[in-house]
């Protein structure tokens, strides 16, 4: 039988993130609780009746602080009731939050929504796991609601420049894996108490150095045209949660194309340490390259045509010949101290595809002219 989970607040930046994962688990099924129904006692009553895990992340973060504190500890007092009433006794999941020690509406709120649920965990032998959970980030977070992270993308993305009130350390959590981690608690053995557990943060980042992040971000992305270093996982989720701020008109990104009598050239993708990516076209009969490089990696793949690429070690003579087509897509890569070129030998427009793990500099190109076929050398097969 299908274990019946419940999701309160599923419009929120959280249970969507928690929703979606959990739709991929076959064996429960996912039920969510509709606004209107903590009004409604008998709608509140039927929902809580039928759920064996109820996942509660319906609360409020902002707004007048009287109203803050008393609607998150009276929404766990009604899903309370409710479980009551129908004497069923699922395994509540409370996202509860680091606040909780502040002596804030929004702390206090918290505190006395996790003191409800502890009483009734005591008083029914219920299973609740509350989770105290650092500040979460992440695609679909509300600026000036959520996170400090959503605040800045949301105004470096416009041009804004973010103010930092006051610089301190904040843990962050990528929504993600917060995701991941009530499903695992939602679908695996439930406690036999009330539990608390410390969610545990990806980074703790001073807020100046969050900016400085995601200001670089902003300036790669819009002055530079390249990818930033995004060998973390705390910057590629920060990364993310930058690009889905930026307005969609602004995901268009129109790189120069080079153009001579030989064809077209374009960098397409350039990274901070990953290289570009580029692609060039050749008329027929023209030959491109011929130089080497000392310190360069490069991998060229046709994608449409014919060409020969040939390759010869620097103070040899033995010339190497790679006959490559677009029907059949293959990557050559290119050593060091090799000089090399690729011909077009078909009767079309030719178009290759390379990477190179620098960005082209022109002032340091790394490229060593020296032709691949001088008249003495004869190529070997």
């Amino acid at each position: 039988m299908n274990r019946r989970i419940g999701i309160t607040g599923p419009n929120g930046f959280v249970a969507g993130w928690v929703l979606r994962r959990l739709r991929r688990e076959t064996a429960c099924e996912v039920v969510t609780l509709d606004r209107k129904a903590w009004d409604s006692p008998t709608l509140l009553r039927t929902w809580v009746g039928h759920c064996d895990v109820v996942i509660h992340l319906a609360g409020v973060n902002r707004g007048e602080p009287n109203a803050v504190e008393s609607a998150n500890a009276a929404l766990a007092e009604r899903l309370v009731q409710a479980c009551r009433e129908t004497a069923n006794t699922p395994h509540i999941i409370y996202a509860s939050t680091t606040k909780r020690t502040e002596d804030s509406p929004y702390g206090r709120g918290k505190v006395r929504a996790e003191q409800t649920f502890a009483a009734w965990s005591e008083e029914s032998g219920a299973s609740v796991t509350t989770l105290v959970v650092p500040n979460v980030y992440g695609a679909g977070c509300k600026p000036f609601y959520n996170s400090v992270v959503a605040t800045f993308c949301h105004q470096l993305a416009r041009g804004d420049q973010p103010t930092i009130v006051e610089d301190r350390t904040i843990d962050f959590i990528w929504v993600g894996d917060l995701a991941e981690r009530i499903a695992r608690i939602a679908t695996g053995s439930k406690p036999h108490a009330a539990i608390t557990v410390q969610v545990h943060g990806s980074a703790a980042l001073r807020i100046s150095e969050l900016l400085k992040i995601l200001d670089g971000f902003r300036r790669d992305y819009f002055e530079h045209d390249i990818v930033p270093d995004l060998t973390t996982q705390l910057r590629s989720t920060l990364y993310t949660t930058f690009l889905s701020h930026i307005d969609l008109a602004s995901h268009v990104h129109r790189p120069p194309l080079h153009s001579d009598a030989r064809g077209d050239l374009c960098e397409v993708v350039k990274t901070a340490n990953g290289g570009q990516v580029f692609f060039s076209t050749t008329n027929p009969g023209v030959t491109r390259g011929n130089h080497y490089h000392t310190r360069k990696a490069e991998w060229f793949c046709v994608v449409r045509g014919e060409a020969t690429i040939r390759l010869r070690q620097i103070g040899t003579d033995k010339v190497t010949e790679f006959h490559v087509t677009g029907d059949r897509p293959e990557y050559i890569s290119i050593p060091v101290l090799h000089s090399h070129s690729i011909e077009n030998t078909g009767d079309g427009e030719l178009l290759t595809l390379f990477w190179c793990n620098e960005r082209f500099d022109p002032a340091d190109a790394d490229t060593h002219f020296e032709e691949v076929l001088p008249s003495r050398i004869a190529c070997a097969a």
